[in-house]
């Protein structure tokens, strides 16, 4: 039988992000940070594997065909990958993985101390947010022109009457649902 206080804890965090890698309340607040500069709800998964290889990664959608991703992925030889990248209408907008040595100094060298997914702490977690933040902004920038590209192609062809042909990718309509 389960005790009251462990009832207690599963309806509380109901709802919230659960991590077993981070303190609670820093996850939360990197999640809303996250959701502030994507405009959307934020989902946090983590992989811890018995190897010591894993890491997290936060989601959003805006669409069905119109989502991102930020995080890392702690490899075994340590040449761990950082990524993020948007999506629209099946196309990728920044590159999937980013090699954290080949960021600028001094952002190059904060996984150097990581061996395993138990190193990852707070502040690491906030350190791959922020070096990300820039990818992530650009990334959300390109895939929202590539949207409002289609929005405007289906307002034109509509506003038209239905004249014409507007070709995206050969189907009218196409992405924006």
């Amino acid at each position: 039988m389960k005790k009251l206080k462990d009832i207690l804890n599963e309806v509380l965090s109901e709802g919230q992000p659960q991590t077993k890698i981070f303190d609670q309340g820093a996850l939360n607040s990197t999640v809303r940070r996250i959701e502030k500069l994507v405009g959307t709800d934020v989902e946090y998964t983590e992989h811890r594997f018995g190897d010591g290889t894993g890491g997290f990664s936060f989601k959003w959608e805006h669409g069905v065909k119109h989502f991102g991703n930020l995080g890392v992925s702690v490899r075994k030889d340590g040449n761990h990958m950082l990524y993020a990248s948007s999506m629209y209408n099946g196309k990728r907008f920044g590159d999937e993985k980013i090699d954290p040595k080949k960021l600028p100094t001094p952002a190059k060298d904060f996984l150097r101390g990581i061996r395993t997914w138990k190193d990852l702490d707070n502040l690491t977690m906030g350190t791959i947010v922020s070096v990300l933040e820039d990818f992530v902004k650009k990334n959300e920038e390109d895939a929202n022109k590539a949207f409002e590209q289609d929005r405007k192609g289906q307002q034109d062809f509509y506003g038209s009457g239905g004249k014409g042909y507007y070709k995206q990718d050969g189907r009218i309509g196409a992405g924006l649902w």
